[in-house]
């Protein structure tokens, strides 16, 4: 597994975490919806696994 990711990859699954919602987290990476989720699922491929449930349906 190649371990090297980007540190603006880094912050944006800190953001989300943080943020506990796409929304938020975007807006404060100044990012839009689809390039965070084509962040988070890039740092997904290096771990090979979902790090975050999604879904409209999911309760905070």
């Amino acid at each position: 597994m190649n371990m090297e990711i980007e540190k603006r990859l880094l912050q944006a699954f800190v953001t989300l975490a943080e943020a506990g919602n796409y929304r938020v987290a975007s807006e404060r990476l100044f990012l839009t919806q689809p390039a965070l989720t084509k962040q988070i699922q890039a740092i997904e491929r290096v771990f090979e696994r979902k790090l975050f449930i999604r879904g409209r349906s999911v309760q905070n």
